[in-house]
């Protein structure tokens, strides 16, 4: 089945957001860590399965029975430019990424403004740009943004204000997008063929989990954590985090 912390997340889309994340968060600060390790290093990122765009929001539940989990949090991703589920757990494009506020709390890479301020919790149509992705775009808060920004394959573009800019951090976040949960619904079902839009209830599914366990977790421990949520879970693909941090620095 198909699936507004990566930018409120485009960590993500953290809002708090996420303050934001797509996400990630665990151990040492980010003042001991590479930007990469805080932010990809600090949490095991859960996709769907192979061939499949988004994963039961009830699998939260199971994950958390996994031995070493303390929590974990629903994420929707898109690519900013085309608004296309994305669901690699590292970022290569500019993204859309909608999270959960009190993901932020979790994540091994603290994020600064250098504009203006959070979504609020129980807005819509906001977002924070991340500082790559905002010099990008010429935008400053105040602004109006059309997101994604040309959409393709049957989705839409909607209108954002933008009430944040991040200070650059070196990794994810400089190009995440990142609205709120209910707006990250919303694209979630522009992406969804047009006779299934309304017969999905796109709240019960997501385009991916981000699983934290408690502080001072290695990336070791968090990869036999992953290992685990696969052996447990099933309709889940967890990836390891030290898989992901390969992928950055090849």
């Amino acid at each position: 089945m198909f699936r507004r912390h990566d930018l409120v997340a485009i960590a993500v889309v953290a809002f708090g957001v996420l303050a934001i994340t797509a996400g990630c968060g665990v151990s040492q600060t980010s003042t001991t860590l590479s930007p990469d390790t805080a932010f990809y290093g600090s949490s095991v990122y859960v996709s769907p399965p192979d061939g499949q765009s988004t994963l039961a929001v009830a699998k939260i539940d199971e994950i958390k029975r996994v031995s070493g989990v303390s929590t974990a949090f629903t994420v929707y991703r898109f690519d900013a430019t085309s608004g296309a589920v994305e669901l690699s757990g590292a970022a290569s494009t500019d993204s859309i990424v909608a999270s959960d506020p009190s993901e932020a709390a979790w994540s091994g890479l603290k994020t600064q403004y250098a504009q203006g301020h959070a979504i609020e919790a129980d807005s819509s149509s906001e977002v924070v740009l991340g500082g790559v992705i905002a010099k990008e775009l010429s935008k400053s808060v105040g602004d109006a943004i059309d997101l994604p920004l040309h959409p393709t394959g049957g989705t839409a573009s909607h209108a954002f204000n933008v009430v944040g800019i991040l200070e650059l951090t070196g990794t994810g976040p400089d190009r995440f997008a990142y609205v709120n949960i209910t707006d990250g619904q919303m694209l979630l079902k522009d992406n969804l063929p047009a006779g299934q839009r309304d017969l999905v209830d796109v709240t019960t599914v997501a385009t991916g989990i981000d699983v934290y366990a408690k502080a001072g977790t290695s990336i070791a421990e968090l990869d036999k954590i992953a290992d685990q949520i696969n052996k447990q879970v099933s309709g889940v693909k967890a990836v390891r985090p030290s898989q992901l941090l390969a992928t950055i620095k090849r």
